[in-house]
């Protein structure tokens, strides 16, 4: 057997040594993709949870009172989700609207660890009426 045919039969340890390192970049660079997909799961996940909770929050902010949004309690100006989304917490800031009598414009941010989620919206509440101010006559 000449000298050719023996260097034809297998790979030097150059060759392998190279093989090894294209298949461990590559494999690296798979393991990359699949681990940032992973983390833009959890932070879309994360993210609409988040959204879920601050709707939560402005709608009982909608129910609110004219008197509870002008002297925000305790239980509407901020706090902590129960379980299982403890993790999260949220804070309201309402300010009446000094151009337009019963306006109130209201903030509300839910975070968590990571991140925040913000939006702004106003609410309305009309003044209430005393019986002074009812027409005269009434209604029959």
């Amino acid at each position: 057997m000449s000298r050719a045919e023996r260097a034809r039969r297998g790979l030097s340890l150059i060759e392998a040594v190279a093989a090894l390192a294209i298949v461990g970049a590559t494999s690296l660079g798979a393991l990359s993709v699949a681990s940032s997909g992973t983390h833009a799961a959890e932070r879309a996940r994360r993210a609409h949870e988040a959204q879920a909770l601050l709707e939560e929050t402005r709608v009982r902010l909608a129910l609110a009172t004219e008197s509870e949004l002008r002297l925000l309690p305790d239980s509407l100006a901020g706090g902590a989700f129960d379980a299982p989304f403890a993790e999260y917490a949220w804070r309201s800031d309402v300010r009446p609207d000094a151009r337009y009598p019963g306006l109130f414009l209201i903030t509300i941010e839910v975070r968590w660890n990571d991140g925040v989620v913000v939006a702004e919206g106003a609410e309305y509440r009309p003044a209430a009426r005393s019986v002074a101010d009812a027409p005269a006559g009434g209604r029959r």
